[in-house]
């Protein structure tokens, strides 16, 4: 993922601006371990995991609702199927 891509996801999600956000950037755009990313950001790692989730399925409703997932990824998030 690309900084402008994290800060659009960020935004998107209303992601707080601090450690948390900082960690997660560090794992998205950076390329480290999520472990890594929170030793150095200073937050704990279940923290930052949390965070992680928060972005995946963010992700996962944007592309859903750009018509770029597959219709069983609704029934992961709890969301019902639209019929076409």
């Amino acid at each position: 993922m690309t900084s402008t891509q994290f800060d659009a996801l960020a935004q998107l999600l209303r992601l707080r601006a601090g450690h948390q956000q900082a960690a997660a950037r560090l794992v998205l755009v950076d390329g480290l371990a999520p472990a890594d990313a929170a030793r150095l950001a200073g937050v704990s790692p279940s923290a930052l995991g949390n965070t992680l989730r928060a972005c995946k399925r963010g992700l996962t409703l944007a592309r859903l609702a750009c018509g770029l997932g597959s219709p069983h990824q609704a029934g992961g998030l709890g969301l019902r199927a639209l019929p076409r």
